[in-house]
């Protein structure tokens, strides 16, 4: 089987389509598409333009013409090695794509804004992935901090910490700062999502409870909205992905500009 005839079954599996389906999509009859798939006959160059112009690929790429080798076509990279991040990733129809996490210094100079942090570290762990990534991978980093009046919350080091954190926001309004880079070779766009949270009037003996199921100790602001961390809240402007995380709706439109339409049939270059 040729390489045509092999792209031709690829993507027509791809699309989860028959061939029946396929060959009345450009306008041939089944039999010639069938010979076709099977490498017995070799298309006409408008049925090869049809076929092309269906699956979004160039005539090129269905013939082989000058195309990278499987191992190095560009993969999309999550440098994070946060389970949310993943399934966030997974719920904007990123399916297929790798998780390289490097360890960074996380330090910053002093006098940043929230958003500058978040920034910084994200462009950081990009950076540091791609080292490791082919030339025409697509890195996606974030960083999360959580803010009350200008002060970033951490992850807390001790129950006594988280204490304190919980109680500072109990009754009040904090933000959730997200850092985002997209990185491909020598391009890299960085943005960052803001958003308010604002949690209801805590007691002592909730605040306890909740230190108690272990859920703030690894969290920004000792707490998680996707768990238990719902409780607490009693308002939130803005996006609640970004909160979890990763802001989706920021996302999708940084990744647009680097030709991945999420709301299409597949990935394509954009025009």
């Amino acid at each position: 089987m040729g390489i045509l005839a092999e792209r031709m079954k690829e993507l027509r599996l791809e699309k989860k389509m028959k061939q029946v389906e396929v060959a009345e999509a450009i306008g041939v009859s089944t039999t010639a598409y069938c010979n076709y798939e099977y490498g017995q006959r070799d298309p006409q160059t408008a049925t090869l333009v049809a076929l092309a112009k269906f699956y979004h690929v160039s005539t090129d790429y269905l013939l082989g013409v000058n195309e990278p080798t499987p191992e190095k076509k560009a993969k999309i990279i999550l440098a994070s090695n946060s389970p949310r991040r993943r399934e966030l990733l997974g719920q904007m129809g990123l399916k297929d794509f790798k998780v390289s996490a490097p360890n960074v210094d996380e330090s910053v100079e002093n006098g940043l804004s929230p958003a500058q942090i978040v920034e910084q570290l994200s462009r950081r762990k990009a950076q540091a992935a791609a080292k490791k990534a082919g030339l025409n991978d697509l890195i996606i980093a974030a960083d999360t901090v959580v803010a009350l009046d200008g002060t970033v919350l951490g992850k807390p080091h001790s129950t006594d910490e988280a204490f304190a954190m919980l109680s500072s926001l109990s009754g009040r309004e904090h933000h959730v700062y997200t850092g985002v880079t997209v990185l491909q070779g020598e391009r890299a766009v960085t943005q960052h999502e803001e958003t308010a949270v604002s949690f209801r009037v805590l007691e002592p003996d909730e605040i306890w409870g909740y230190i108690a199921t272990g859920e703030p100790m690894d969290k920004a602001g000792a707490y998680g909205i996707q768990g238990l961390g719902a409780l607490l809240v009693s308002g939130i402007r803005g996006d609640y992905c970004n909160v979890v995380g990763l802001p989706l709706f920021r996302l999708g439109r940084m990744l647009s500009g680097f030709g991945i339409y999420l709301l299409q049939n597949k990935e394509q270059t954009k025009p």
